[in-house]
């Protein structure tokens, strides 16, 4: 009897919980895109190029039903609800690939009508049941663009709708590609009139204090620059999900008031930040209600949702358009069972657009927060953008080259835009250089020649510009690429390694009249913490926090494009280093000069940098002297490039494992031979645009282990040695290893393989990469199942496969 009475009271307690509180809000955010496949030229001209191993047409027809009539009819199936809809991005290369379609006779006939037919429906706020936000027409990755290029994306977006949605109001909330978001692109968005922009919510969690990092997460430690606002206290470890650490139930799934100071002007510019969910987005883009379980995962935060005025508020995020978000069972029988769900519990969940939430919720005046830099799980969530903007492999980065590439172009576009804003020269100009920001050519790097897209876009708009540029004179200040930083955590951790607490700050810089100067300026705070109450840290001109400025001059280097299609005007990368720092929070930014006069200012960028460090490898730190070491903290997977600070003929890196051990065979480079002593190794210095450089590693062989890399210099030309005054130098190595997962199913066959390999999983793939024993990649592919082996040499190899859930598995694989 007891135990009957105990069961009724704890229902009875759960559902005044429920009775008590308010419902928790859902909201669908659709994510549609499809890019320009080939700059300069239409759908069916690139089809009919032939260049492509797939059938371009194919990949539309395939996804028919959500460019056409799928999501509204899921919206239709709501209408009963006062508040209920959904969110749709859909980019301006998607609707001018299907219009080409329609006129050619390829499909989507009258596709637009659907879309149409949504206007008249409004929820009882009078706002869209079925809201196509705002968004970059050609899908770029805004934090790494500027202020001029964000405002044209939004401005040709807002154009293509306009003729094609005749009377549907463009949206008051935008979907950042790839949900990538940084603080310095909202003076762009608030200029085109945006009030609200959708964030990864995991970027609202890492930026408060308490966050429970783990590695699993599968995103750095941010650094403590971010970690600003107070602690939550309501971290929860969700089950039923994919979901490796806790998160913040209530906080971090209301909206916030952001807001970025312009660092000239001082002017604030405010927006409200609506929080996608991280966890249940990546989830329900695996099919919706069934493959995301939501009446067990979301009750989860029920007992959190204590603020009636600021209820939960959990928008599902994902492409609306691709898997299992993209079938007709997601928007069909799967969401009928969301609707009767919601319908039996109208008192515990409520559907909701995200406008009609904010008119009944609004966040509180003065609630501003701030929000890390990032994007969303699926693209790696990282706050450097690292999968558009991908760390140097030998030495070379594609992504880095294409972003030297789109710096030079933009510059020059903007100098025709100066000198003729109205030549029909400078609005083709703008249109082939929006084209080459297409995050896509990033994205899907590594196959079908994506990577050469920017440069092909990049020359189509130089070509129209320069008759601009031509014709006038140059008032355009230099092209700064948003400035980059290596560490990222200098001082702390990385994925556990301790990082050096000096730190590389790079960019690309380009002005078509040349440059005079390129500088870093960058000052420490008095007290540590860069205060949301005060602008001292956020403007040039500071105040009572903030230390003078100080000034580097950078370092110029160019680097060669590798690709087939060289571009026609490249920028060269500028860096310097700041050392010396410890435990102080640092403000930087680079200016630069152009040979007339101008003058750029790059946003203000802050970093934590934690206790003097001089890198991993255990407890033995990196002594290098004046040779550049790249990567500046290397790890025992990394290439590392050795520079001579002065040219010199005929230098010799005399060097050896941990403390002057053998390198075994397989750690020779090309070229590389033995020392008469029969230990050390010897690599001679190459030189490489214009600097004499040797490289070694990748240290990774089980067979030796390395935690450091000792070494001298012998000069031959003079028969000279530096030795460090006879302590060597020493390269500390971060040791890493391939994260493998043991209870994921896969099978990888047939294997041994000669030429495709298949991986069958019951998991979404993100990535494949074929890497050998050593960690050199050779050959990688995106969001497919196969790989094509056929031209790798015969040999022992490990297949890493990453999944849309965040897993890695690796793989052993042998090549016949």
């Amino acid at each position: 009897m007891k135990k009957i009475l105990l069961v009724i009271f704890f229902a009875a307690f759960v559902f005044a919980t429920y009775s008590a509180n308010p419902p928790v809000y859902v909201a669908f955010h659709w994510h549609m895109h499809q890019p320009i496949y080939q700059p300069g030229e239409n759908l069916v001209q690139s089809q009919n190029s032939n260049v492509f191993s797939y059938n371009l047409y194919d990949i539309f027809n395939s996804r028919s039903g959500p460019y056409t009539s799928w999501p509204s009819s899921a919206v239709n199936k709501m209408l009963s609800m006062p508040n209920a809809g959904a969110q749709v991005s859909f980019s301006g290369s998607l609707i001018e690939n299907l219009n080409v379609m329609e006129a050619n006779g390829k499909g989507f006939s009258n596709w637009k009508s659907s879309w149409n037919s949504m206007i008249s429906k409004k929820t009882v706020l009078g706002n869209q049941r079925l809201d196509m936000v705002a968004f970059g027409y050609h899908h770029p990755l805004m934090p790494l663009i500027d202020y001029a290029d964000i405002r044209t994306q939004i401005r040709k977006h807002k154009a293509v709708f306009a003729q094609n949605f005749p009377g549907m109001p463009y949206s008051k909330g935008i979907f950042p590609p790839e949900n990538a978001f940084e603080s310095h692109i909202i003076p762009a968005l608030v200029d085109e009139g945006i009030e609200w922009v959708m964030v990864d919510n995991q970027h609202f969690d890492r930026a408060a204090k308490g966050q429970p990092w783990a590695k699993s997460s599968n995103v750095v430690e941010p650094n403590k620059a971010d970690i600003l606002n107070p602690n939550p206290n309501d971290w929860k470890q969700l089950n039923g999900l994919w979901a490796p650490i806790p998160i913040s139930a209530a906080w971090g799934h209301r909206p916030h008031r952001i807001k970025y100071i312009d660092p000239a002007s001082g002017k604030e510019y405010k927006m409200i930040a609506v929080p996608t969910s991280t966890f249940f987005g990546n989830e329900d883009g695996r099919g919706g209600f069934g493959a995301l379980n939501y009446e067990a995962t979301m009750s989860q935060l029920e007992t959190y949702n204590t603020d009636p005025n600021h209820p939960i508020l959990v928008v599902l995020h994902h492409d609306g358009d691709n898997y299992g978000g993209g079938t007709d069972s997601y928007y069909g029988h799967n969401f009928d069972n969301f609707v009767n769900w919601i319908n039996s519990n109208p008192d515990r969940f409520a559907c909701t657009t995200i406008q009609d939430y904010l008119q009944k919720f609004p966040p509180a005046a003065d609630d501003f927060i701030h929000v890390e830099a990032g994007s969303w799980s699926g693209a790696g969530s990282d706050p450097e953008f690292l999968k558009w903007n991908g760390d140097p492999v030998d030495g070379y980065s594609h992504d880095r080259n294409s972003w030297s590439i789109i710096t030079a172009a933009a510059n020059i576009v903007k100098t025709a835009d100066q000198i003729n804003p109205n030549s029909q020269a400078t609005k083709d100009a703008w249109d082939f250089l929006t084209v080459g920001q297409t995050s896509c050519y990033w994205y899907w790097d590594g196959t079908e020649d994506w990577d050469s897209k920017p440069t092909k876009a990049a020359n189509y708009a130089v070509a129209k510009a320069m008759n601009v540029v031509n014709s006038g004179s140059d008032l355009t200040p230099p092209s700064i690429y948003h400035p980059q930083r290596e560490p990222y955590n200098p001082g702390g951790t990385e994925w556990g390694n301790p990082m050096s607490s000096d730190f590389t700050v790079w960019s690309y810089v380009y002005d078509v009249s040349g440059l005079q100067s390129v500088k870093l300026k960058y000052r420490t705070d008095k007290d540590g913490e860069n205060s949301l109450l005060t602008s001292d840290n956020e403007t040039y001109a500071g105040g009572e926090d903030v230390n003078a400025w100080q000034e580097l001059p950078m370092t110029e280097k160019a680097i060669a494009s590798k690709l087939s299609l060289q571009p026609t005007y490249k920028a060269n990368e500028f860096s310097t280093q700041i050392k010396g720092l410890n435990n102080v929070l640092v403000d930087y930014y680079i200016e630069a000069v152009d040979k007339k006069g101008n003058i750029a200012r790059s946003p203000i960028s802050h970093v934590w940098v934690g206790k003097t460090n001089t890198g991993g490898g255990g407890d033995v730190g990196s002594q290098v002297g004046s040779y550049i070491i790249m990567p500046s903290t290397p790890s025992n997977n990394d290439v590392i490039t050795i520079e001579l600070p002065e040219n010199k003929e005929g230098a010799v890196l005399h060097w050896g494992v941990n403390k002057f051990e053998k390198p075994i065979a397989e750690y020779l480079p090309f070229g590389s031979t033995y020392w008469n002593d029969g230990v050390a190794a010897r690599t001679p210095f190459k030189l490489v645009n214009g600097k004499y450089q040797a490289q070694i590693g990748p240290f990774n062989n089980g067979l030796q282990p390395a935690s450091f890399i000792s070494f001298v210099v012998h000069y031959t030309a003079t028969n000279s040695w530096d030795n460090n005054g006879g302590k060597d130098y020493q390269i500390a190595l971060i040791t890493t290893e391939l994260k493998q997962v043991d209870n994921n199913y896969v099978e990888v066959f047939p294997n041994p393989v000669k030429n495709n390999i298949l991986v069958q999983s019951a998991d979404v793939i993100n990535n494949l990469q074929l890497i050998t024993l050593q960690g050199r990649v050779l050959a990688e592919k995106h969001q497919v199942n196969h790989l094509n082996v056929e031209n790798i040499s015969s040999g022992v190899y490990l297949l890493k496969i990453k999944f849309e859930n965040g897993i890695e598995t690796v793989k052993k694989v042998i090549k016949n």
